[in-house]
């Protein structure tokens, strides 16, 4: 893609991409071109670069005073805010003279206004914490030029849709990209009252599981749940997330892989910001093996080298399904991930339908 600078292209060897996943190759060159973009593609696709390089790639220095920002990308959790932003920032990590703000809640307020005293070049936040920030004026958005929104229909299913629609009340003239990982209607009146001749970018939901990741479903009873986690665990070879519905579940899973000795921890919203950070710095550099989480990491996380992914409990919809099971096999790394389920839940949910690489 010619119209890619040349210092985005140096990072991004520097970063060991070699070649576009197909989402890149539809997103980046109409988004480059100005265009509103709808993206319909599965979690791990790639996602996230197709929109930050070209945000990035249009950005203009404006030297060392305040940054007016020029892109704002929401999404619809912290953890994904701040993945977003590290993506941002490995790109520009040997480029100059562009800063990057990240404003969620369950960080000091007071805090997020000093650090944001400079303004920045691009603004990443959940949609309540930007909204706030733009009542107390202290984010303008008259400057912005592209709004981003990632995993719109997550934060269409968490009850943003009236922070999404003020703060696109607020904004000026703009690009906008909005990207999820499932179609809804919900989601398709939004993209509809938002979108300007969108181009549509949709990738076949076959290709949510993909070749290099194995979906297993073993029917068991609640009694006999832990034992069959331990069994996957002792066979899993490198790290592994045990999703469940409830917080006191994850708790109730972690402390007794804990006693059969594996090393684990769980993260769920009841916990510190801080604390969950710290956990999953632990997990992603191998302290810890085992993750027990409920839905707070099951979107937009990606965390390489996942081994193997356990749902110890059924979610409620077939989004949630792909959501969990697609936290391994990313990026072209092997996975495998088991569904315990009892004899109700197998005749409850269509697996065949949806995985038809199910063994």
């Amino acid at each position: 893609m010619q119209q890619i600078k040349e210092e985005y292209r140096q990072a991004l060897h520097r970063l060991y991409y070699e070649t576009f996943t197909d989402v890149q190759k539809q997103v980046i060159p109409s988004a480059l071109e100005g265009k509103d973009v709808f993206v319909h593609a599965p979690a791990g696709s790639g996602k996230t670069l197709a929109y930050v390089l070209p945000v990035l790639n249009s950005l203009v220095l404006q030297g060392k005073g305040k940054h007016m920002p020029k892109a704002l990308i929401l999404c619809p959790t912290r953890e994904l805010c701040m993945q977003v932003a590290s993506v941002i920032r490995n790109l520009l990590l040997h480029i100059e003279g562009y800063r990057t703000i990240v404003l969620t809640g369950g960080m000091d307020m007071k805090v997020q206004i000093r650090s944001s005293r400079n303004g920045a070049d691009i603004v990443v936040g959940t949609p309540s914490r930007v909204l706030d920030h733009i009542y107390r004026h202290t984010l303008k958005p008259k400057s912005i030029e592209t709004l981003i929104l990632d995993e719109a229909d997550e934060m269409l299913q968490m009850g943003f849709i009236e922070d999404v629609q003020s703060i696109i009340s607020a904004l000026p003239d703009h690009q906008t990209l909005v990207l999820s990982a499932t179609w809804q209607d919900s989601l398709k009146a939004l993209c509809t009252s938002i979108l300007k001749e969108p181009v549509n970018v949709h990738i076949e939901q076959e290709t949510v599981i993909p070749l290099q990741r194995k979906v297993h479903l073993i029917q068991t009873d609640e009694g006999h749940k832990l034992n069959r986690c331990a069994q996957i665990l002792e066979k899993a070879h490198r790290s592994t997330i045990i999703f469940t519905n409830r917080k006191a579940t994850a708790d109730f899973v972690c402390n007794n892989m804990q006693s059969k000795g594996f090393s684990c921890a769980s993260i769920h919203s009841d916990m510190n910001w801080h604390v969950r950070k710290k956990i999953m710095e632990d997990f992603r550099n191998g302290t810890i093996h085992v993750l027990c989480a409920t839905a707070v990491a099951q979107r937009g996380i990606d965390i390489p080298g996942v081994d193997t992914v356990i749902l110890y409990d059924i979610p409620d919809t077939q989004e949630q399904l792909i959501h969990r099971t697609a936290r391994t096999g990313r990026a072209d790394h092997p996975g495998d991930a088991w569904l315990l389920c009892t004899k109700k839940e197998i005749h409850r949910y269509p697996y065949k339908k949806l995985f038809p690489l199910l063994k």
